[in-house]
């Protein structure tokens, strides 16, 4: 029976003393003569607006049934956080949610033969090495002076880097797979180009007259690409888990040339790499500096790892960097995109450093970011801080992108795209395992204004699936990807604009789990737990005492125009300073939905569209007959509400009217607070 008609302000508030038993979800919506069953998207009225290209079945399984999400978003985190050690592992969950599944573990490691070959070399690095040189049609030059210095290595790193050397050879034969006939279409100079435009050309690259972009899409085999970005990940993780637990002595420094780039073999003393063509750097120990290496640094040149196994080390664009934040940099969105620190255009680019404090500061196409590539960062141990200006933290379009910190007290500071961010045919990853973290989204220099209001920046930022919509321009739009931030444990701070902390735009889904402690968050619109036009947007705390703070619309369980927004707060004592359409709110055709498990929580919001309630707004159309949803729920605790809505009370199940004037028969507006009824964790 539905509770609310045609007047306006109608509210019915029931005295609920005691439950039943059952599921508080179930009972909250039968209110309003709803179930599970009936509460959610019908692909019959989604088919009459919207689509987008390479739309993922992942995302499919959220939109379509908004109540798989708590189980879901239970699940990723887990899976995130038991895997940290095993990056391969991530990186194979990356291509399944993208549908292009690669478990290349499934029977056995695929790149055993590569160690068993390596083990039985008699000279490994030399034999390595001229495999190398045979792989790319040349012999290993007879004379070269390196060739002695070869003997110096120290036998504990001489097979483990023969295992990887080999590694890369295979990797580079995925590689050329992957774009085998995109090179055919179009010169892989001229797409690497086309790439790594700046930003302030960049925003047209996926404009339909853009023929070699779309012929790329088209063209790019993403299984073959994650194919070989997981074993040669697979197999750099194993070579820098065996070396850091080997005893290596100083007093050797080889460089040795390959046509792939140069093989770098430095003891513990501090050095300095600049930019230049790398394949693979293994350096031991020593405060090292890294300037605008461990990318791809042009299609020529697609592959290239880094290990650093100790020290505090700088990784920075360029060498005024070192003493020059990210936002004093005066040509930061003129200047081209040159990918580094794991960043990887049309190949594959590993980072991974094992111990020590270290600094990461560079503009784009970093830090575990990739445009048709896979990108890794992995951070093992020590308090680290993260810069970057725009798509890196974990950002991918059309491939992958991890970030990985195990241990410390972080501190991630960027723009756009970054810290979780997965844009058409992208899976982006930041994962960071424990420490007391800060991850800001720059809302103070406004580079990149929002439409909704240009006194703060488009952060697509801290767990953001970010979709093209064309239906207004030329009509191609593509579906988003896939953005994941999950934080394992620690007193967290999250600050962003305009479209962040679990947020989907445009068939994206955006996620954001956070384990455990008391954190804060701080955001503007479409925010902690919001979505925009057919997306997915969801934030999951566990546990701690959090204070959430929105400030001007779309917020903390909000769903606008088909898309699904999810609040999920699990355990503690939490404030919740809300704007407009918040707190479970539907609007045109969306569904919001807020779930608070337990605790002393606190509700500071003004009247207006919240609580659970919905808004569809537009009036005679086909809007009508679709469903718009607004939930609220609380399971636990004594609640603090405010004045100006008397019926929102601790023991209390309420209905709101439909905010369109009059209201909408198929406007849902609803809510409960109960102390003994919480929902299944399996829901």
């Amino acid at each position: 029976m539905r509770a609310f008609g045609m007047i306006l302000l109608l509210v019915r508030t029931l005295l609920l003393p005691a439950w039943a038993d059952g599921d508080a979800f179930d009972r909250t919506l039968s209110q309003v003569g709803l179930s599970k069953e009936t509460a959610r998207f019908n692909p019959l009225d989604l088919q009459l607006y919207g689509g987008g290209d390479y739309r993922l079945p992942f995302f499919d399984s959220l939109h379509l049934d908004p109540w798989r999400v708590p189980f879901v978003a239970s699940v990723v985190r887990r899976d995130c956080l038991q895997n940290a050690e095993n990056a391969a592992a991530l990186l194979s969950a990356a291509s399944l949610r993208l549908s292009e599944g690669t478990r290349r573990t499934l029977i056995a490691d695929p790149t055993e033969p590569l160690k068993r070959k390596a083990s039985e070399m008699k000279q490994p690095l030399r034999q390595a090495i001229e495999a190398v040189y045979q792989s790319a049609g040349q012999s290993l030059p007879p004379r070269a002076s390196w060739l002695t210095q070869l003997n110096t290595v120290p036998e504990a790193m001489q097979k483990p880097v023969a295992y990887l050397l080999l590694a890369m050879i295979e990797a580079r034969r995925w590689r050329d797979l992957a774009f085998r006939d995109a090179f055919a279409h179009d010169a892989p100079s001229s797409l690497y180009e086309m790439l790594c435009q700046p930003l302030s050309r960049a925003e047209g690259m996926q404009d339909r007259f853009n023929t070699p972009y779309w012929c790329l899409m088209r063209n790019t085999d993403l299984k073959a690409l994650f194919a070989g970005a997981h074993d040669l990940l697979l197999a750099a993780e194993s070579v820098a888990k065996e070396l850091q637990k080997a005893s290596i002595p100083d007093g050797f420094r080889v460089d040795i040339p390959t046509p792939y780039g140069t093989v770098a073999l430095h003891d513990g003393r501090a050095d300095t790499f600049t930019r230049q063509k790398y394949l693979l750097i293994v350096d031991t120990g020593g405060d090292d500096t890294y300037l605008g290496t461990g990318g791809t640094i042009s299609a020529e040149h697609s592959i290239t790892v880094i290990i650093d196994l100790k020290g505090n080390d700088r990784y920075l664009q360029d060498a005024p960097m070192a003493s020059r934040a990210i936002k004093d940099v005066p040509d930061r969105k003129t200047r081209r995109a040159a990918p580094c620190i794991g960043g990887a255009v049309l190949g594959y680019a590993f980072v991974l450093d094992m111990d020590g404090n270290d600094l990461y500061r560079s503009l784009s196409l970093s830090q575990g970011g990739a445009s048709f590539g896979v990108g890794v960062l992995v951070d093992a141990g020590g308090d680290d801080r993260y810069e970057c200006y725009t798509a890196g933290q974990g950002s991918a379009d059309w491939g992958g992108g991890l970030l990985v910190d195990r241990a410390g007290d972080d501190r991630y500071h960027g723009f756009s795209n970054v810290q979780g961010y997965g844009g058409t045919k992208g899976y982006g990853l930041l994962l960071d395992v424990q420490g007391d973290d800060s991850y800001l989204a720059d809302d103070t220099n406004i580079d990149f204004p929002s439409p909704q209001t240009e006194a703060h920046n488009v952060s697509m930022a801290q767990g953001a699936g970010y979709g093209r919509r064309a239906d207004y321009t030329d009509g191609h739009s593509l579906a988003g990807g896939i953005g994941i931030l999950v934080d394992g444990a620690g007193n967290d701070r999250y600050i962003c604009g305009v479209f962040g902390q679990g947020v989907g735009y445009w068939y994206g889904l955006g996620l954001l789990c956070d384990g455990g402690g008391d954190d804060v968050y701080q955001g503007v619109w479409y925010v902690q737990g919001a979505s925009a036009h057919f997306a997915v947007g969801v934030l999951e705390d566990v546990s701690g005492n959090d204070q959430y703070t929105a400030t001007m619309n779309m917020a903390q369980g909000a769903g606008h125009d088909f898309s699904l927004g999810w609040l999920i707060e699990l355990g503690g004592n939490d404030t919740y300073r809300a704007p407009n359409l918040s707190l479970g709110g539907g609007n045109a055709n969306g569904i919001g939905i807020f779930w608070d498990s337990s605790g002393d929580d606190r509700y500071i919001v003004s009247p207006s569209i919240t609580l659970g309630r919905s808004n569809i707004g537009a009036r005679g159309s086909l809007r009508e007959r679709a469903l718009c949803l607004g939930l609220f729920c609380d399971t636990g605790g004594k609640d603090t509400y405010p004045e100006g809505f008397p019926f929102a009370r601790d023991n209390a199940l309420w209905t709101q009217p439909g905010a369109s004037q009059p209201p909408m028969p198929r406007e849902y507006g609803v809510g409960i607070d109960c102390e003994d009824a919480p929902v299944p964790e399996n829901l």
